[in-house]
């Protein structure tokens, strides 16, 4: 009698996308590509509230703006 060997499936790769300078509101992998960070980073900082974001039906999207105010927040305490 064989076993059966169940194999967990992968997640894809993250695949670091240029975003739109028109488009108002970027998706997390968006983000993550402006800010040289990885997706699970730009997560954590949508969970610790440091950066606003929003529901749009299945989609978690961040306005270019919070990503804007979470850079000059960034620059302003450093030299400070």
């Amino acid at each position: 009698m064989s076993e059966v060997v169940r194999r967990r499936r992968r997640r894809p790769p993250v695949v670091a996308v240029a975003p739109d300078p028109n488009r108002l509101a970027l998706t997390v992998p968006e983000c993550a590509y402006l800010l040289h960070a990885h997706p699970n980073f730009v997560w954590s900082l949508i969970r610790d509230g440091k950066l606003e974001s929003f529901t749009l039906g299945r989609k978690r999207l961040v306005a270019r703006s919070a990503v804007e105010a979470l850079i000059a927040g960034s620059n302003h305490e450093e030299a400070g």
